[in-house]
């Protein structure tokens, strides 16, 4: 009996294992479709239009908020989007204020919250950038 039972839970796990690798067939192939999409996108120059857009507005919101804080004119800032703030906020506190459609400026000495919606910077902390080797 327990050699029949050891057979039947053999079947289930060789089961299972099949099932699990299908799944993840399918997801590699979703996102190797992807990828090729993105691939032709860059390919025929449609990505370069947003990435131009990205940078108007990333241009607009650093001149908006050098107005209402020092942010010397050499440096460069990253300016993004917060999209999804609520994940955001689970990840750190830092967030607590901000809403989707904020930015984070970062700089290589702090990271700014900014909202543009109310003209005003939300909040700022000190950070520290360890350079890539």
């Amino acid at each position: 009996m327990a050699n029949k039972a050891r057979s039947v839970l053999v079947v289930f796990m060789i089961a299972g294992l099949i099932g699990l690798v299908g799944m993840l067939e399918v997801k590699r192939q979703t996102i190797s479709a992807q990828l090729s999409t993105l691939t032709k996108q860059m390919e025929d120059g449609q990505l370069e239009e947003n990435t131009e857009e990205n940078q108007q507005i990333a241009d607009r919101i650093i001149a908006q908020v050098r107005t209402l804080i020092n942010i010397p004119e050499d440096v460069e800032p990253t300016v993004a989007t917060i999209i999804d703030i609520n994940l955001l906020r689970e990840r750190n506190p830092f967030y607590n204020k901000a809403e989707n459609g904020d930015f984070l400026i970062v700089t290589r000495e702090r990271a700014i919250l900014y909202s543009e919606k109310e003209n005003k910077i939300i909040d700022v902390a000190p950070i520290q950038l360890e350079p890539v080797e």
